[in-house]
């Protein structure tokens, strides 16, 4: 029987380490693998400049190496964009996505004077630590030093250059017609917002699921809602790729 894989991608300021509840107990039946970006968390990234599709092509290539075939892929905020990026691309490669408070098919735009606080975080240890704390308004996860530190070793020029490639960067909603895709927010964030998610669900055509009480973080901050829903969706794989092939 072929290994059903579950490939978590991170988002800005971010590594693997954030999907350590998820690694730690991965839902039954389904291998996790969670890859850092390049130029994340101290990663080597090339010199080009930061994109979306770069990340994309970088983790086709990873998942290539490792011998990964038709994985579900799970994208948060950031990493949500990559994983639109490389389901787009070859669609027939995947067998579902999950988005985790993504960034729109439409891209995601930073107001400029935002920037110099951007580029504040990669210095700044205070000013990286109120960021990151805004994104969980109920309660930090117990590894939050570590995502601390991540974020004050990412590339220098992702600091501001993620942000101009989200606000650069779109995918043909219709280009993912036919991949099994599940949405899902935080009630509380205010960065990828309700309405924002269930917009980006309806592009999709398919349901958002937001979740109460929690914020862009919750992923993290509720991980046991959060698995819940992953895992719904994960069982309803095989039966529907049955159905697709008409058995």
């Amino acid at each position: 029987m072929t290994e059903r894989v579950l490939v978590a991608v991170h988002g800005n300021f971010a590594s693997a380490v954030w999907w350590f509840d998820l690694l730690a107990d991965p839902p039954r039946g389904w291998r996790v693998l969670a890859p850092t970006l390049p130029g994340f968390g101290g990663t080597y990234h090339p010199p080009e400049a930061a994109s979306i599709p770069t990340y994309a092509e970088w983790l086709a290539g990873w998942l290539n190496e490792r011998g990964v075939t038709r994985p579900v892929l799970l994208g948060h905020s950031l990493g949500g964009a990559v994983v639109l990026e490389l389901a787009a691309q070859a669609p027939e490669h995947v067998a579902g996505v999950i988005l985790a408070a993504s960034a729109p098919p439409s891209g995601l735009a930073t107001p400029e004077e935002n920037y110099p606080v951007l580029e504040l975080l990669r210095t700044v240890r205070t000013v990286r630590e109120a960021s990151l704390s805004a994104l969980f308004p109920s309660g930090r996860p117990g590894n939050f030093a570590q995502y601390v530190e991540d974020a004050g070793r990412m590339h220098d020029g992702h600091y501001s250059g993620n942000a101009r490639a989200l606000a650069a960067w779109h995918v043909d909603p219709a280009a993912l017609r036919g991949v099994p895709t599940l949405v899902l927010g935080g009630a509380l964030d205010t960065l990828v917002t309700p309405d924002m998610v269930r917009a980006t669900a309806e592009a999709l055509t398919t349901r958002a699921v937001t979740l109460d009480g929690v914020g862009h973080g919750f992923p993290q901050e509720n991980p046991a809602a959060f698995r819940e829903h992953v895992t719904a969706f994960l069982n309803a794989r095989p039966v529907q790729e049955r159905l697709a092939a008409g058995a």
